[in-house]
Parts: structure tokens; sequence; C-alpha cells
């Protein structure tokens, strides 16, 4: 019995052993998985001021290092009905960007929506005639009567030049080859609502679509939701040859002098925050960070690791996905991303910095906002002690010191919150806001106040967006939803304020400026005042005009849609053929704006 119960002890002290050296070795198995991750994710850099940056124009969506994380957000369902589409996406560990990043995330940023596939085609050499339509994203979500509205004149063309229309046709009635697709939807106007994803796209090459490669991404219905990879070639661009590429922000470097681990704590003097926060936030503990050294702005103060840390971030209904929270960090970049120290090694004198993604959605005269940069972490730089560092824009903010950094006592899990029960109307309410007051101001019988609510959206009075220039040769940044900084009434507003010279000078010279800052010079109030001003102007210009038409001037339904041709391209003839540069119209617009305005009308309940 003895030798028994050694035998069986012996067994499990064996079995102990193997269970242990199992653990050992899938932990290590993980571990070396993640290390490989890393060394394979390097991206090409190059030497600037003796600071390695990001080589951009090598450097393309598809060749970003991979996310390490998986993660995951759900929409409300009010907000697919109000918007149309679902803003919910999942993402996994491994995937690059152009995977779970979508146009309508970066539209404000890159602008990717101006591109037509043949500029991108021009760019990347890609082969067209191994592409189908399956690989194009947005005509997956396209009916008949959308694919007219942004390619009019397929309408006009025999209905067998189009062959998915023709077969979507085909599978309902018997149709004349050789007639005319708008002649067949003015007898059988059911067919307009016929969806292209009933078909098997694979079998449709590109072509097959006259005119898809020539016609701007914007023009699309519910463009934003596509997804950058389902876009043919667009995740081979390298980001120096977007619309809007990719630019530094500032010119400050620093050295990394020292890497601190998580023991350290009240670290008072940074450069790593959030746009609502300030990028001067301190830390109170778990400061693991780097501590640099330099020029002034930056000697002696910490970058904390947003590994632990984190701060208040997003803006707009968006903005409480996350708790409202995102790692602290900065964005030497741009607005696309953030980048963030993530590890810190003492021991090894190193840190490695990690970019986070966020999520915005701006759709017709509904902006939701973005929410915190929280998707991440996908590996970025690393550095040694010593090492040059390019910051970016920073400036001393000693003398006004931010809220203190909230922090976590172990890694804080960035991942997208529920959004909870009172959130959910939010999207019905944000339009019932626009729709339940009664203006009594009315010009040649349109209410100024509803027309105004459509063509000047506003909601996020205090963004503020990077310094550009448009394509009639100003530069500046946008102000609020509707402003930019080099219009001369804005100008004007703030210029009489204390301090005003100063703040314009500030802005023409991109220094970061925070959310309260932009308010106290060009608060809610004033640009709501401004805007309701220049609607008054644009209905009384319009309201003057003669329609070609009929002869005498213009009212309702046409003095809106001219109003509104009016805000998308200045003064010009009643119906002109102008088009922006993504391939909008501006009589399609105006005659959008007039729909929309007419649904807000409609729905007042004014005695």
């Amino acid at each position: 019995m003895k030798k028994l119960f050694i035998k069986y002890k012996l067994f499990f002290l064996l079995l102990v052993i193997f269970v242990f050296i199992t653990c050992k070795i899938s932990v290590a198995y993980s571990q070396s998985n993640q290390e490989l991750l890393i060394s394979e994710s390097k991206i090409p850099t190059v030497i600037s001021n003796g600071a390695k940056i990001p080589s951009w124009s090598e450097i393309t969506f598809a060749t970003m290092p991979p996310i390490s994380s998986n993660g995951s957000f759900t929409a409300p369902k009010e907000t697919k009905s109000q918007l149309g589409y679902d803003l919910s996406r999942t993402w996994s560990a491994g995937q690059t960007p152009d995977k779970y990043m979508k146009l309508g995330d970066l539209q404000d940023v890159f602008q990717l929506q101006r591109f037509t596939l043949d500029r991108i085609f021009s760019i990347t050499g890609l082969d067209l005639n191994s592409l189908n339509l399956d690989s194009f994203d947005p005509i997956k979500s396209q009916t008949v009567e959308t694919l007219l509205e942004a390619i009019p004149d397929i309408g006009k063309m025999p209905v067998s030049k189009v062959k998915p229309i023709y077969d979507l046709f085909a599978e309902q009635l018997s149709i004349n080859r050789n007639s005319k697709i708008n002649n067949i939807l003015r007898q059988s106007p059911l067919l307009k609502k016929l969806k292209f994803k009933s078909l098997d796209l694979s079998k449709y090459p590109i072509n097959s679509i006259p005119r898809l490669r020539s016609t701007p991404l914007a023009v699309w219905k519910n463009w934003q939701v596509a997804n950058i990879s389902g876009i043919p070639g667009l995740n081979q661009v390298p980001f120096t040859q977007f619309p809007s590429p990719i630019k530094a922000v500032g010119s400050t470097f620093g050295r990394v002098d020292i890497a601190f681990g998580t023991a350290e704590q009240q670290i008072k003097r940074t450069v790593s925050g959030s746009y609502k926060e300030g990028f001067s936030v301190p830390c109170k503990n778990n400061c693991a960070h780097v501590e640099l050294s330099g020029v002034p702005s930056v000697n002696g103060k910490a970058w904390i690791s947003g590994k632990y840390n984190k701060v208040k971030g997003g803006k707009g209904f968006l903005g409480r996905v996350n708790g409202g929270k995102e790692p602290t960090g900065r964005h030497p970049f741009g607005d696309a991303f953030k980048v963030v120290v993530w590890d810190t090694s003492e021991k090894d004198a190193t840190a490695e910095q990690a970019l986070f993604f966020r999520i915005c959605r701006r759709h017709h005269f509904v902006d939701l906002g973005c929410t915190p940069y929280f998707i991440g972490p996908v590996p970025f730089l690393d550095y040694r002690e010593t090492d040059p560092i390019f910051l970016g824009l920073v400036k001393d903010n000693s003398k006004n010191p931010s809220a203190p950094v909230l922090s976590a006592p172990s890694v804080v899990a960035f991942q997208a919150s529920q959004t909870e029960d009172s959130q959910t109307n939010y999207i019905a309410e944000l339009i019932n806001d626009r729709q339940d007051s009664c203006s009594g101001t009315t010009i040649a019988g349109i209410d100024v106040e509803a027309f105004n609510q459509v063509v000047n959206p506003q909601e996020n009075y205090d963004f503020l967006g990077n310094y550009l220039c448009d394509l009639k040769g100003n530069c500046g940044r946008s102000l609020g939803t509707i402003f930019h900084s080099y219009d001369p009434e804005v100008r004007a507003i703030i210029s009489e304020k204390p301090g005003g010279s100063n703040f314009l000078s500030r802005l023409d010279t991109g220094e970061s400026i925070n959310s309260s800052e932009m308010l106290e010079f060009f608060s809610d109030i004033e640009q709501q005042k401004l805007a309701l001003a220049r609607t008054k102007n644009l209905l009384k210009n319009a309201s003057q005009k003669i329609d070609p038409y009929t002869g005498e001037k213009l009212t309702e339904d046409r003095l809106t849609n001219y109003a509104a041709q009016m805000h998308f391209a200045g003064d010009i003839p009643v119906d002109a053929e102008v088009v922006n540069s993504s391939g909008e119209s501006a009589k399609s617009y105006g005659q959008k704006i007039t729909n929309k305005y007419s649904q807000i009308n409609d729905s007042k309940q004014c005695s």
C-alpha cells in the first residue's frame, strides 16, 4: 500500500511538472509571438535633425504595423435607423489599419473621399483586369436609384451597356436591351429600389459600370462606412499622396534622457495629454515615462506612458465612448491617430511608442463627432536613452497646468464601452432639436432658422482643425463646424476681444489651442449668430434672382434649391453646371438641401 501511495505521489508530481512546463512553454510562445509581431512591425524611417521619423512616402495603410489587441464598438440601434447605416465595428489583433478604419473616420484629416479609382490606380499601378465589382465596397450598399444619383449619365444609356443593371432588371421582367435605363424606370419605377448586393458581384469587372472609375468616392451613398481595404488599391497609396497628405505638426525636437518605470509618481511637468485637456497633463502615480532634454520648452519634462494613464478625449456624441477617456499622448503628425509612449524599460534604457485611432462620423447635417483615441495599440517607433525624438508642436504651459491625469493601478484596458440606455435616443433628440422651433423670421416665405439649420449644421463649436490651404488658396484652420480662421468676419470678432490679436497669431502659426480657449475667443453664441446672419443674406440675394424657367422671381423649393447652390459654389447662375473637387454638383447639392429643409419644415407643429 505504501509503495502504491509513493507511486501515485510520484505520478502527480510528474503531472504537476508537466503542466508547469507546458504553461511556461505556452507563455513563452505567446510572448515570443508578441515580440515577433513587434519586431516585424518596424516601419521605414528617415533621419531629421538627428531623430528618426516615419518615411511616410514609403508607408501605406496596408504596410502599417498590425494592431496588438482585439476590440469592438457597438452603436445604439437607433443610430442605424437615423443614419441609414451601422456605426458598430470589430477589430482583431494582427489586423492592419486598412481592415478596421473607414473612410468616414478620416474624412476631415486625409479627405480620402476625394479620390477616384482612376487616381488610385495611377498612383499604385494596380492591374484593372484583375478587379471586379465585389472588390469595391460602396457598390454593395447601392440601389439602381443611388447609382444614377452618383452617375446620372448612366440613365441615358441603353440598358444593355450596363450589364449589372440589365441583369437586375431581367430578373424582374422582360425588357428590350436597347431601351434606355431612364425610360425603363419611368415605366417601372419600383426597379429603382433593386439592390446590387443581390447580384454575384464577383462576375462583373470594374468597367461593367461606365464611369465608375472616374467618380469620386464621396458621391456614393454611405461612402463613409467603406473600409479602406474595401476600395481597390487605396491601402497601397502612400500617406504623402493622399488628397490631404500627412504632415508634421510643429517642429520641436528633444532627446530621450532617461526611461522610467511605473514606480515613479507625482510628475507635474509633462508634454503629454489630449486635445480636451491640453498637452501638459500631470501624473499622480504609475507614472512610467521618458524624461526629455533639449530646448527650454521640453527640457526636464516627461512624456507620460499612456499604457497606465488616461485622459479625457473625444468630442460630440461619440466622445462618450470608452468612458470619454484615451491614453495620454501627443499628435506630432496631426489628428488621424495619437502617438503614445507605451512600454518603458529602466533596465534596457528603452521606450516604445504606439498609435491609437478613433472613430468619427459626420453624415449630412448630423455630426456625431469622434470617439476618444482608443483603437490600439499599434506598434510605432522605439527609442533608447540619448536618442533624439520628434515631439511636434510644444509650448510652455507651466503657467496654466492641467488637471492631474487619472491613473489606474494596472494596465488600462482601452475597450469600447457599451452605450448606456440614456444615450440611445440621442440621435433622434439631435434631429428633433433642429425641428422643434418655429422661427418668426421668413424671407420670401422661407423659414430662415430652419434653412440655416440645414445649410449650416453646427455641433462641435470647440472644434479646431489643422492648418490647411483650400483650392482657392485660402490658408487657415477650421473653427467650429463651418468657419475658418482666415474668414474676415471671424477675425474681426476675435480681434475685438482682449488678447484676440495674440490668439489669431497662435492660430496662424499652428500652435496647440484647447477647447476652452477656442470658445473664449469665438463662442458658440457668436458662431450661431454669424451663421444665421449669413443665411439671411444668402436668402435675400437668392430671392431677387429670376427663375429661367418661369421668368419670375424664385419662390418655395426653387428658392431654397438655388440658395443652397449659392451656399455650395458662390454667386453662380441658377442651375449652373458646377462641380466641386469631390465630384458633387451644385444642382444635386441644392436638391438635397431642399429635401432636408422640407422635412424639417413639414415636421414643425407651428400654429
